[in-house]
């Protein structure tokens, strides 16, 4: 599922969404040289120079995503996403966009459940514009929040809501499984986007605790790369954070490991054409063991017209129109997903029963691989097929600056890239049958179906 972004553009894909596997001497070729230190307020910076071209892109992650959202407080940080460009003193609202834009620059920002990011770029010459942007809403967003700004804000997001789930085909789908896999009180409960009750019930002094709880330079991590002089780098990202205030960093509880009892089942109905069979697993963490295992168990079950699944459930038994199987990977626990849809029948009964048949397949197919695994040619064809796509987007600034940002997260290490694409040379037809066995259980999964709404008279 994508993350949540402003409307203005689509942010760039992940970029280790992107990696599959490649071979050993492609991670090799491919380090990012970069320098990094800590401000005495507890900001990590780092800095990738690129010279290539004149231009620069600037990546800020706070450490704060809708899993850091106490209760009745459900999308305060998408909500933020929104409220960031809603002006300070210095910078009223309104002209943040338009100061960006009119210097040749663009912005953007995402959120997802464990950190949300904004980003920018543009010319060279632009660096100073964009660190003083980003350090001004950091110290002066709360100080100039009004209940107007917030009523704006929450009307987008909750409109948002109902045109990217409620009123979109199989929107509901993605609202339901968080309540439905993680129990009450776990930070994944419930989705990134929020409840409209909870950002109705949104007060001015609400939205203040939260920032102030969470928008600190101890919190975050500011990544810069392109086309620019490193000392100079270095004075201006301390001229203009250097003077915030210290805070201590934020410790956090890691909760349970989620379980799933048995088979849950629930049945949707949405204006949609085609039935909708979902299946989910809970699955290994982002980065940690088993996570690459389930990347190459996903690609051979549904990627491309010669996987199993594909093969299986379109070409031999004409059940589907089309399916996918993806690892949604975050940093407490990820979601392992296949979604297939039926061709549609003639009523509710016969979709249900197309779903219950392909509900079989799906099991035979995994049952088979859990026994044999993943083929060598299926993990070369994982790794041939990424190669390309990961190249490309060591091209972009952006998508360089954001990895830096990513790997600093979950490892510690900006410079992660080999350790990232060396779990990926580890990946064996041993491995992934392991790994689908203890992911991949006939119990312990949710199995969602989405039928069409009933037309008059009984027909679809």
């Amino acid at each position: 599922m994508p993350e949540h972004h402003k409307s203005k553009r689509l942010a760039g894909a992940a970029l280790a969404a992107l990696i599959v596997a490649l071979p050993g001497s492609f991670a090799a070729a491919q380090k990012i040289a970069f320098e990094h230190y800590t401000l005495d307020n507890g900001l990590t910076v780092i800095l990738h120079e690129d010279h290539r071209l004149p231009r620069v892109a600037v990546n800020l992650w706070y450490y704060v995503g809708s899993k850091d959202e106490p209760k009745g407080r459900s999308g305060f940080a998408h909500l933020f996403e929104h409220l960031m460009f809603m002006g300070t003193k210095n910078v009223p609202i309104g002209q943040f966009d338009n100061i960006m834009e009119g210097a040749g620059g663009s912005n953007n920002a995402t959120t997802s459940s464990d950190r949300t990011n904004y980003f920018e770029s543009g010319p060279g010459e632009l660096l100073e514009l964009f660190l003083f942007l980003e350090a001004d809403r950091m110290t002066g967003l709360s100080r100039a929040m009004t209940l107007e700004k917030l009523n704006t804000q929450r009307g987008v997001v909750r409109n948002e809501r109902r045109q990217s789930y409620e009123n979109r085909p199989y929107g509901q789908l993605w609202l339901e499984i968080p309540a439905l896999i993680y129990p009450a009180g776990h930070p994944y409960h419930h989705p990134v986007i929020g409840s409209h009750a909870d950002l109705d019930n949104a007060a001015v002094s609400d939205v203040i605790d939260f920032f102030d709880g969470f928008y600190f330079p101890a919190n975050a991590s500011l990544a810069i790369a392109g086309d620019f002089d490193p000392e100079e780098a270095r004075t201006l990202v301390k001229k203009y954070f250097g003077s915030i205030p210290r805070r201590a960093k934020i410790t956090r509880k890691k909760p349970p490991a989620p379980t799933i009892e048995g088979v849950l089942r629930k049945t949707l109905t949405d204006a949609v054409e085609l039935p909708l069979a979902c299946f989910v697993w809970h699955s290994p963490a982002f980065y940690s063991e088993g996570d690459a295992d389930m990347d190459i168990v996903a690609s051979a079950l549904a990627r491309g017209k010669s996987s199993r699944l594909y093969r299986r459930l379109v070409y031999d038994k004409k059940l589907a129109q089309d399916v996918s199987a993806y690892q949604s990977s975050s940093l407490l626990g990820s979601k392992f997903i296949i979604q297939v849809f039926a061709l549609p029948g003639a009523d509710t009964k016969e979709n249900l029963e197309r779903l219950g048949a392909i509900e079989r397949e799906v099991d035979a197919v995994v049952a088979e691989l859990r026994e044999g695994g993943v083929t060598a040619r299926e993990i070369g064809r994982a790794r041939n097929s990424t190669e390309s796509a990961f190249w490309s987007a060591l091209e972009s600034l952006e998508e360089k600056a954001d990895l830096l940002n990513r790997y600093l997260f979950h490892f510690g290490n900006p410079g992660a890239i080999e350790r990232d694409l060396g779990r990926y040379s580890k990946v064996t037809a041993y491995s992934t049958s392991s790994w689908a066995k203890k992911v991949l259980k006939p119990n312990g999964r949710l199995i969602l179906h989405v039928l069409p709404e009933e037309k008059k008279g009984g027909k679809q």
